[in-house]
């Protein structure tokens, strides 16, 4: 087994300042960010994803066949759902939900265990929701663990983050989380999922995100849980 970690973003952008300040500025110059980029790094690789739970399963399923890691660590922004966790905030998830996979019906919406297609005990899932398996490996600085739900479409309807908020209680929404989990849960890797929140759940409004911001307060805590768990 590698003692290597294995850093996973939807874009090279999210961890920019990790990767620059651990010597990743030649993998930058040379167009690091396609879906499915690998970096490889003395102390950490580094896989960019792309953006959305197809290219994110597809790719790191991919890797861990033929690659072992020690633990995986999934960094990215997220948007939030509760004044609790305001923007810049930073958080790890406990718990991952597949939030718009199902159909709709009549007005309301059935997700795959309503519909019969999924069984809510089927491994990797526990009562329909998948689980973080840190495995001891990582110092988290106490931040705060999080109920995150994984969308294809970022939310900003009101009767849809009516639902989605009704039904599973979410405290973030991002668009990768649930598949990281899933493939890691089979593959049996140690992995966390580490968010900052850019913004506030609702209609879409990029004057009121802050990406630059979080992307710092992101890698700050990035920073500090590699050097404790390498």
């Amino acid at each position: 087994m590698s003692e290597k970690i294995l850093l996973v973003t939807a874009t090279a952008f999210e961890v920019q300042p990790t990767l620059l300040s651990e010597g990743f500025e030649a993998e930058f110059a040379s167009g690091l960010g396609a879906a499915g980029a690998l970096a490889r790094g003395q102390r950490f690789d580094c896989l960019v994803t792309g953006v959305g739970q197809l290219q994110c399963a597809a790719h790191l399923s991919a890797l861990l066949a033929r690659n072992q890691y020690r633990a995986v660590i999934q960094a990215g922004l997220a948007g939030s759902f509760h004044s609790k966790y305001p923007k810049l905030s930073v958080v790890c998830v406990a718990e991952e939900i597949l939030a718009d996979l199902g159909a709709e019906s009549n007005g309301s919406y059935l997700d795959l265990i309503e519909m019969g297609l999924l069984q809510a005990q089927q491994a990797p899932f526990k009562d329909g929701v998948l689980h973080a398996n840190e495995a001891g490996l990582f110092d988290s600085r106490a931040l705060p663990r999080v109920r995150s739900v994984t969308v294809n479409r970022t939310l900003g309807d009101p009767l849809s983050i009516g639902w989605v908020t009704d039904r599973y209680s979410p405290d973030i929404v991002n668009m990768e989380g649930a598949a990281m989990f899933y493939v890691c849960l089979l593959a049996g890797v140690p992995f966390m999922e580490l968010r900052a929140v850019s913004d506030m759940v609702g209609p879409r409004d990029k004057s009121q995100w802050d990406i630059p911001g979080a992307v710092a307060v992101l890698n700050s805590e990035l920073v500090l849980m590699l050097n404790a768990a390498l």
